[in-house]
This record gives structure tokens, C-alpha cells and sequence, in this order.
């Protein structure tokens, strides 16, 4: 208990508010630990348990409170030898197009429609617009800049603008149709034809 008294009573109140008890500030006394920037010294949780026999948890509280946040955080990435690292900014000319398949660039002569050299498909479809009936590539149309359905859904949204769905519902509720409610809507298609 006489170990117990080098420490300054603010520092034992602080310390058993974070989960210490006698034993354990009898040990932070022996571990010659008599004020907060001691704990600053140790550097990390790990270091504090083996010292002085800490649980793993009320170690990290104090640490947590001595040393802060940022600090701890540190320690924990050392531990486990991750880095973090930033990725490259890279910058392309607004002239290059990638295959919307794989994203693999096309060459510089590349022209709209060429079969991509990397997967074999189409690399820029070319699609028709279901609003202005215009077609190009690239995901927008060119002429009213709705965005593109997939081919096999075109008709769907001809249907739906026939119906007053307007430009970007049409698309949005493509998207989310389930295979159940577009065979239901290819049904009313037939039907109406």
C-alpha cells in the first residue's frame, strides 16, 4: 500500500475510473509509473500489460486516456503492419475509351463499334435511345442526354413512355425491375400490339 501513495490522488481517481483497482495501482507504483507522461513513455498498450500485468482491456482504457486517440490508433496500425497508402491520381486524355465489359483502354484508332482486343466484345455499344429514338455510344445519348437501357429492356421503356413515365423514371425503373415484373410487362407489350 505504501507503493500505492507515490501516486498523486488525482492520478489514482483518473486511473480507477478506468477500471483499476488497488492491486493494479500497486503495480503501476512498482512499474515506476508516477505521472501521466510516464504512460507517454511506454508508447502503446502492449508495452503497459507487459510491464505490469494489465488486462488487455483496462490497458487500452488508460492508454486510450493517456497518450489519446491518435496516438493509440498508431500503435494498433503498427501492430498489425498495415500502412496506409494513397492511391495515384491518374489523369487521362478525355480522347480515351475503355471497354465497358472489362475497362481495359482501346488503342488510339480505335473507332465506335470495334470488338475490344482484351475481352473480344463490343467495347462502346452502340445503343438507341427509348426518349429520342437517336443511338450512339457511351452510356448517355448524345442528343437528349437520357441515360441508355440495355438493349434486351427497350422496348420496356417504349412501353413506359408511352404510358407518361417520364425521361429518368423510365431508366430508374428499369434498373429495379425483378425478371418477374419485366415478363409482366413484356405480357401487357403483347397484349397491346
Amino acid at each position: 500500500m505504501d507503493t500505492t501513495n507515490s501516486l498523486p490522488k488525482l492520478l489514482e481517481n483518473i486511473l480507477k475510473s478506468k477500471g483499476l483497482n488497488n492491486d493494479h495501482l500497486t503495480a503501476l507504483a512498482e512499474a515506476g509509473i508516477q505521472q501521466k507522461a510516464d504512460f507517454e513513455m511506454i508508447g502503446d498498450t502492449q508495452t503497459l500489460i507487459d510491464i505490469t500485468g494489465l488486462d488487455e482491456e483496462i490497458a487500452y482504457n488508460v492508454m486510450l486516456w493517456a497518450v489519446g486517440v491518435k496516438t493509440q490508433q498508431e500503435t494498433n496500425t503498427n501492430q498489425v503492419n498495415e500502412t496506409p497508402q494513397q492511391q495515384p491520381i491518374v489523369v487521362e486524355s478525355a480522347d480515351v475509351v475503355k471497354c465497358v465489359h472489362c475497362s481495359t483502354k482501346q488503342p488510339k484508332d480505335y473507332k465506335t463499334g470495334d470488338l475490344c482486343l482484351s475481352c473480344g466484345n463490343q467495347a462502346e455499344p452502340v445503343l438507341n435511345c427509348h426518349w429520342c429514338f437517336s443511338s450512339g455510344p457511351g452510356k448517355f445519348c448524345r442528343s437528349c442526354g437520357s441515360e441508355f437501357v440495355p438493349s434486351a429492356d427497350f422496348e420496356i421503356a417504349l412501353f413506359l413512355k408511352r404510358e407518361g413515365e417520364s425521361k429518368n423514371a423510365i431508366v430508374k425503373m428499369v434498373k429495379e425491375m425483378t425478371p418477374q415484373e419485366k415478363e409482366n410487362m413484356w405480357a401487357r407489350i403483347r397484349k397491346n400490339r
